[in-house]
């Protein structure tokens, strides 16, 4: 496989020079390998720069983990932390030419002119998914999936959708989640008040994407993966989840974020935590 077969394929894709797209990737299953993990985590920065061009965008997740607030570490959120959101996002993070917005937790980063502005804007006074409501006003955005359609990941319009119908306000885990940041030479300890929760439901939102038009499939490398045209996939979303929220709960029925929550659950949830409390061991063990 080359750098090469990689570019055709993301072209099959749909994605074009001049484009602005926010991508989800598991680059083992693309199978693309050159010589070392380095190396091949250089060439997809490549592909990714070549395929955008000068007026373009991209931008991934580099999401930080936080604490609980009844166990305060002194984790600090600064331009250079680690991201969980996987091995490509991880590598960017060390890249001084990135941008990378400063949100204390949801911070995304990437690279083009169209996206600098964007991602300025993105810090601990604004809600953890806005940035998806701003890519979203640029012509040619577009939602990039590749490797990652499964019972993990959702069509990245979702959460934003949450925030904007209020959704990550109810969430279990809202004011619990805390990190330190810095701001004119101050530490200032931020405490998340939105949690979109849970993505494992959101493959269910491919079936209204596929019959609106709003998503097409092919395959990067060895990996099934998905391109949608942001606004477009960011509208049908909304409709879906206006007019059933809870399409996205997911199949785990010991799920907080989908079954512990009151917005989805109304009065469900007293049954749910009653079990919780009783069977408390039994799930910590599982979720372990």
């Amino acid at each position: 496989m080359t750098k090469k077969q990689i570019l055709d394929d993301l072209i099959e894709l749909g994605i074009s020079k001049g484009d602005t797209i926010f991508v989800t990737i598991d680059i083992l299953r693309v199978g693309y390998f050159n010589k070392s993990r380095e190396i091949t985590l250089s060439d997809w920065v490549d592909i990714f720069k070549e395929i955008i061009g000068d007026s373009g965008g991209v931008v991934f997740a580099s999401y930080t983990r936080s604490f609980l607030r009844f166990a305060k570490k002194d984790t600090l959120f600064h331009r250079f932390l680690d991201t969980y959101a996987g091995s490509l996002p991880n590598f960017i993070v060390s890249d001084t030419e990135a941008i990378r917005s400063t949100h204390p937790t949801n911070s995304v980063i990437g690279y083009g002119q169209s996206i600098k502005n964007i991602l300025e804007k993105h810090n601990s006074n604004t809600l953890c998914y806005s940035v998806m409501g701003e890519l979203i006003k640029i012509p040619d955005s577009k939602f990039v999936m590749i490797g990652t359609i499964d019972k993990k990941n959702a069509p990245q319009a979702m959460h934003f959708v949450q925030e904007e119908l209020g959704y990550t306000k109810y969430s279990p885990y809202k004011y619990l989640k805390q990190i330190y940041y810095e701001e004119n030479g101050k530490r200032i300890l931020f405490t998340r008040r939105d949690v979109g929760g849970c993505s494992a439901g959101g493959y269910r939102l491919f079936a209204p994407l596929l019959v609106n038009n709003a998503v097409k499939f092919s395959n990067v490398g060895k990996a099934f993966s998905a391109s949608m045209p942001a606004k477009k996939s960011y509208e049908i979303i909304k409709s879906e989840l206006k007019k059933n929220k809870r399409i996205i709960l997911c199949d785990d029925k010991d799920c907080i974020d989908c079954y512990g929550n009151p917005f989805y659950n109304g009065f469900g949830i007293i049954p749910f935590y009653v079990k919780l409390i009783f069977d408390f061991k039994n799930r910590i063990l599982k979720r372990l």
